[in-house]
């Protein structure tokens, strides 16, 4: 089997503390914890923790982007709440005309489409357009239906 040497060209290094700044790709020794480290580069991004919707629900319908999203309906029971998302908190808006949940969405905090949607034993065909104040009931669906994207 072949070395580290043999293969990076260099020996690992043996160090007291870890390096302040490690450079990707480093590996090293720590002989005060006795551990083998290394430096290594992800291209994951991190989650953190944002405001909670003022509503808890489920079943609900949104669109936007992480610092300025809409979220709408849901459920249990049938809700008509409508939110919008800053990045940091959300803020209660005008709500939908029709209370529903399992609708579809499209759009941006500003300028969304919700349509379908379920009532207890029944989908809907209503389609509202929200112009970033407002909700307007516009033409229906030509069929009643709901989990739609």
């Amino acid at each position: 089997m072949a070395t580290y040497k043999e293969i990076k060209g260099t020996q690992i290094e043996a160090v007291a503390s870890d390096p302040s700044n490690p450079v990707e790709g480093q590996v090293w020794y720590n002989t005060t914890s006795n551990e083998l480290k290394g430096q290594a580069t992800t291209t994951a991004g991190a989650w953190s923790t944002g405001g909670s919707l003022n509503t808890g629900r489920q079943q609900l319908a949104g669109a936007g982007t992480q610092t300025a999203a809409i979220a709408f309906g849901g459920a249990p029971g049938e809700k008509n709440e409508t939110e919008l998302y800053n990045g940091s908190s959300w803020t209660e808006v005008n709500n939908l005309n029709t209370a529903r949940f399992e609708l579809g969405a499209a759009g941006t905090s500003t300028a969304a489409v919700g349509f379908g949607g379920e009532l207890p034993g029944s989908n809907v065909t209503n389609t509202e357009l929200w112009n970033g104040t407002n909700w307007t009931e516009v033409n229906d669906l030509n069929a009643a239906r709901a989990r739609m994207g």
